[in-house]
């Protein structure tokens, strides 16, 4: 086990970051680390403040999405400095989002944030083998100081459901699809709508949790929408273990050849059955018709036709799940990416 310091640094919530999961897992194999939370509106006091306590020995993480402490933390406090980006700024803002800003300013701020970071950190940890060849490519970031580590969950949070859960299911039956996820150019939500009336007539009860979701974009009448967003990790696990299959992106966006969501292993630690659109993203990972099922991408008559399939086969829908927690548990617990943090942080 490591003894040296590892100190945890983020502008945002920390359940939000992927970050967090290390940290808990780290903490969980009695590692030496330390969470600080940085209020963005007193920056220079507060690293002011944490340089006369803290040690430029120490190995200290910029926690994803908070890229933009990296030269804060080099020059206050130490030169080991791991960003654990998970994917750029640039591509979440600009890429997938569109947000160029005024005259394009916004672009080239969020670019300079992930260049400048890469650049000063000493490791930059992301999410896929693909991710790691866009961030080399991109930002010019040679490839032995990047990392490949999987986002994964962190696990106590979603055990400890507690309740019943209170939401409608039309037809009192145990065909419940369930997504769970933002409202953007990746998610595909409106494939997902689209097979929803495909389907208007089988017994299907659909859970769509998804905030920012606009309300053109039409469901059948055997769907329940909330658009909040949730916080508490026992409601989304309790979500979770009262449907039957869960779906995941299903666009033809770019980006899903180098990511695998975060809802993607919330299903493999649960065991659920993931159907989401074929890309080389999530097979980096999971075997097609095997751990999870795969879809064309932006055919919804396709997602019809599995969800189908899995719901009118509940025996080959288990297996699926089954063997997706089995791979979970091999390549990517907590405590095995937690390990892998470590090593990679403290060499």
């Amino acid at each position: 086990m490591a003894s040296e310091k590892i100190i945890f640094l983020t502008i945002g919530e920390p359940g939000y970051s992927r970050s967090w999961t290390y940290f808990n897992g780290a903490r969980k194999l009695g590692a030496n680390v330390e969470f600080i939370e940085i209020e963005s509106s007193a920056l220079i006091n507060q690293f002011l403040a944490l340089r006369k306590r803290l040690s430029r020995k120490y190995v200290y993480v910029v926690m994803s999405p908070s890229q933009y402490l990296v030269p804060f933390v080099r020059i206050f406090l130490g030169r080991k400095v791991i960003s654990d980006a998970g994917w750029s700024l640039f591509e979440g803002t600009v890429l997938a989002r569109k947000r160029f800003g005024l005259f394009g300013l916004l672009a080239l701020k969020t670019f300079l944030i992930d260049f400048i970071s890469s650049h000063l950190a000493t490791k930059v940890v992301v999410e896929s083998k693909n991710q790691a060849k866009f961030y080399s490519r991109i930002f010019l970031v040679s490839k032995r100081k990047i990392a490949v580590l999987y986002t994964g969950v962190d696990e106590d949070s979603l055990k400890n459901a507690r309740g019943q859960i209170q939401l409608p299911n039309f037809f009192n039956n145990s065909k419940i699809v369930l997504f769970r996820g933002k409202y953007n150019r990746e998610s595909g939500i409106e494939i997902l709508a689209a097979a929803t009336k495909l389907l208007v007539l089988e017994d299907i009860t659909f859970w769509v949790f998804c905030p920012g979701l606009p309300t053109h974009i039409e469901f059948s009448k055997h769907t329940y929408i909330n658009r909040t967003y949730i916080q508490s990790q026992s409601e989304i696990s309790n979500f979770y273990r009262s449907a039957q299959i869960t779906v995941g992106q299903m666009s033809k966006d770019r980006r899903l050849s180098r990511t695998i969501p975060h809802k993607a292993f919330e299903s493999a630690y649960l065991s659920k059955p993931y159907i989401t659109a074929g890309n080389s993203g999530i097979r980096e990972l999971f075997v097609d018709n095997l751990e999870i099922i795969s879809t064309r991408a932006g055919d919804a008559q396709d997602l019809a036709l599995k969800i189908r399939y899995l719901l009118d086969n509940p025996g080959a829908a288990k297996l699926i799940g089954q063997n997706m927690n089995l791979k979970y548990s091999k390549s990517c617990s907590q405590e095995i990416l937690a390990k892998t943090f470590l090593k990679l942080v403290t060499t």
